[in-house]
C-alpha cells in the first residue's frame, strides 16, 4: 500500500540531493568483505559486498570493489570468480599474513546460522590504497556494511573512503553477532544517506533507542535521529517498507512464495543491489521495493548468494523494460 506518492524521486533526481561527482568512472563503489561461505555440502564465494558487486555487474553496472584477501589458495578462486563475473580486481588487496575470509554456514528449519571466523584478510584493508581507489572511482553511490568494520584497520579505511567519496552513501547494516557494538554502528549510520535493514536489525535499533509506537513513527524517528535521507526495511514474508524524513512512505506487501526456498543466504544482498539500481535510475519508491523484493525472492530459490549465470539478471532486466 502506498501511503503517499514518492514525489522526491518521481519529480526530482534523488542524486541531486547530495554532491554527485562529475565524470564518475564507476557508478558504484563497494567496500567490504570477500569471503567463502562454507555450506555442509560445498563452499561458495560470498560476503555481502561481493554479492552486491556481482549483482550490479549482472545488471550491467559493474562496480569497483575494495576488499582484501589472503595470499592463499582461496585468492586464486576469488580472482577467477571476479573475472567470471566481469568485476574489476584492481582494488583487491593481497594480505601476506591473514587468510581469505571464511564463514561456516549451518542450514536449519528457520533458515541458516553463521560462524564468522575472526582476524581475516578483510579485517585489514589498507587505508591508503583504499582511498586511492575511491579517488579513482568517483562513484555516484558507495555501498558498505558493518562486518568489515569490526576491526579498527578496516574501519578507519572505510571512514577514509567515505570522506573521499562525495556520492550517495548506502549502508546495508548486516549486524552479525558478536561482531558489532553500538558506538561504531551508530557512527556508520550517521555517515549514510540511505540505510537498509532487516526486521531483526530494526528491532536492535528500536531497543537501543527505546522506541515505541508504530512502524511508521519508529522509522521517522530513526531517519531524524541519524540524519538519513531514506530508510529501507526488509520484512521477509511481509514484504518491505521504505520512508523518508519528510513523511513519505511506502509499505509493500509481497505475494506468497510459489517456489521452494533452497536457502536464504544473500537474499538481503540481492534486495540492496536492486535498490541501488533503482536509485541510479530514479525509480518511484514503490517500483524500487517491488523489484528489489521480487529479485531477492529469486535468490531464495538457489543455493548460495549469487547466480552462476546471467539468466536471472536477463529476465529481470527484460521485465523491467517491458513494465508500463
Amino acid at each position: 500500500m502506498v501511503k503517499k506518492a514518492f514525489a522526491i524521486i518521481k519529480t526530482t533526481n534523488y542524486m541531486n540531493l547530495i554532491d554527485t561527482p562529475q565524470g564518475a568512472h564507476y557508478p558504484v563503489l563497494v567496500f567490504g568483505e570477500v569471503l567463502f561461505d562454507q555450506f555442509p555440502d560445498r563452499t561458495v564465494i560470498g560476503g555481502a559486498p561481493f554479492n552486491v558487486a556481482r549483482h550490479l555487474a549482472g545488471f550491467g553496472l559493474p562496480p569497483l570493489l575494495i576488499s582484501r584477501v589472503g595470499r592463499d589458495d582461496a585468492q586464486a578462486e576469488v580472482m577467477k570468480a571476479m573475472e567470471r563475473f566481469k568485476l574489476d580486481v584492481r582494488c583487491i588487496q593481497i594480505d601476506p599474513r591473514h587468510p581469505t575470509g571464511a564463514v561456516k554456514v549451518e542450514l536449519n528449519e528457520s533458515g541458516h546460522s553463521f560462524e564468522i571466523l575472526d582476524d581475516q584478510a578483510y579485517d585489514h584493508i589498507h587505508s591508503g590504497t583504499a582511498r586511492l581507489g575511491a579517488l579513482a572511482a568517483r562513484p555516484q553511490i558507495v555501498y558498505f556494511g558493518t562486518l568489515a568494520s569490526r576491526h579498527t584497520t578496516s574501519y578507519r579505511s572505510l571512514l577514509g573512503v567515505l570522506r573521499m567519496s562525495p556520492g550517495l552513501k548506502f549502508l546495508d547494516l548486516n549486524l552479525r553477532e558478536p561482531w558489532f557494538e553500538r558506538a561504531r554502528t551508530e557512527n556508520l549510520i550517521r555517515q549514510a544517506h540511505v540505510l537498509k535493514i532487516n526486521s531483526d536489525e530494526f528491532e536492535v535499533l528500536r531497543h537501543w533507542l527505546k522506541l515505541k509506537g508504530s512502524l511508521e513513527s519508529n522509522c521517522l524517528q530513526l531517519l531524524n535521529r541519524y540524519g538519513l535521507r531514506m530508510l529501507l526495511v526488509t520484512r521477509g514474508e511481509e514484504g518491505a517498507y521504505a520512508a523518508t524524513p519528510d513523511g513519505l512512505s511506502v509499505d509493500f506487501s509481497a505475494q506468497p512464495m510459489t517456489t521452494p526456498i533452497i536457502d536464504s543466504v544473500g537474499a538481503g544482498d540481492a534486495f540492496s543491489a536492486v535498490a541501488i539500481v533503482g536509485l541510479l535510475h530514479d525509480w518511484p519508491l514503490s517500483t524500487l521495493l517491488e523489484r528489489a523484493d521480487a529479485f531477492a525472492r529469486k535468490i531464495l530459490g538457489i543455493r548460495g548468494a549469487v547466480p552462476e549465470n546471467s539468466r536471472p539478471y536477463d529476465n529481470a532486466l527484460t521485465g523491467w523494460k517491458e513494465a508500463p
